[in-house]
């Protein structure tokens, strides 16, 4: 019976721990700090560069969407090569 009540006592404190440790969050990661971040990424945006980024990714994204929509419909086949560079032998 002692063995039982040392386990019972060991996973309860485990379990305990556990939540504690979950549940704590740092202080200075609040609002405060998403907050902060804004401007930089404001600035970001105003970048020119990034507005070509921004629209080759959307092109990608575009891209994807079709290629998904093939491979979902059964109409296009893909063949796999395992290794390319080798002669059939």
């Amino acid at each position: 019976m002692n063995h039982r009540f040392g386990w019972a006592a060991l996973v309860a404190v485990g379990m305990l721990a556990g939540f504690a440790l979950s549940s704590y969050q740092r202080g200075d990661m609040g609002p405060r700090a998403a907050v902060a971040a804004e401007p930089e990424a404001q600035a970001e945006a105003e970048n020119p560069h990034d507005a070509d980024v921004l629209s080759e990714l959307k092109e990608i994204k575009t891209q994807l969407k079709e290629i998904n929509t093939l491979l979902h419909t059964g109409s296009i086949k893909t063949i796999v090569l395992i290794n390319p560079d080798a002669k059939p032998g």
